[in-house]
């Protein structure tokens, strides 16, 4: 099994933005919709920190988004990434779900890697703000689950609806 270490992060190599991805590796990541009381925050920015520009280009709605390091708890995980992206406290977090899928190559001719990603709803001490603690936010937009906006990178959109709708 192919396995490389990142000891500056912390994190297990499994793709960008770590170089020499191990392929037919594993990515565990997280996907982290922020809420505070009934209102939802997703983030505006060129792309997720040390990650490419999605496919629908620049300026998408993101939730907060990185790898689990090593031995790390998921909720601590989950405070860790919302803290460095969104500058707030996570309270309380909940996984809705698990996606399991394969990401390949460019051009579609390999599998390189099987993506493992829990979809968490953390609730957050206050409403994060565009351009603090460093962060490359332009804006924060606020959200009900009657009107989720369509502008999601990743096509991420209808699977935010189904989650928090259901």
């Amino acid at each position: 099994m192919n396995f490389e270490y990142n000891w500056k992060n912390n994190e297990a190599n499994f793709g960008p933005p770590i170089t020499g991805e191990v392929h037919n590796g594993t990515h565990i990541t997280v996907d982290i919709l922020l809420k505070k009381d009934e209102t939802f925050f997703a983030l505006r920015r060129d792309c997720i920190p040390g990650h490419d520009i999605p496919p629908e280009g620049e300026k998408q709605l993101f939730l907060c988004h990185n790898l689990i390091r090593y031995g790390e708890p998921l909720m601590d995980c989950v405070e860790r990434i919302v803290s460095e992206q969104a500058g707030v406290k996570a309270l309380n977090s909940k996984v809705l779900d698990i996606r399991s899928f394969t990401i390949e190559e460019s051009g579609g001719k390999d599998i390189t890697q099987w993506a493992i990603i829990p979809f968490i709803i953390a609730e957050v001490d206050k409403k994060p703000a565009a351009g603090l603690y460093g962060n490359d936010v332009y804006e924060v937009v606020s959200f009900t689950k009657n009107n989720i906006p369509l502008d999601f990178a990743f096509g991420k959109t209808s699977f935010i609806t189904k989650m928090i709708t259901a």
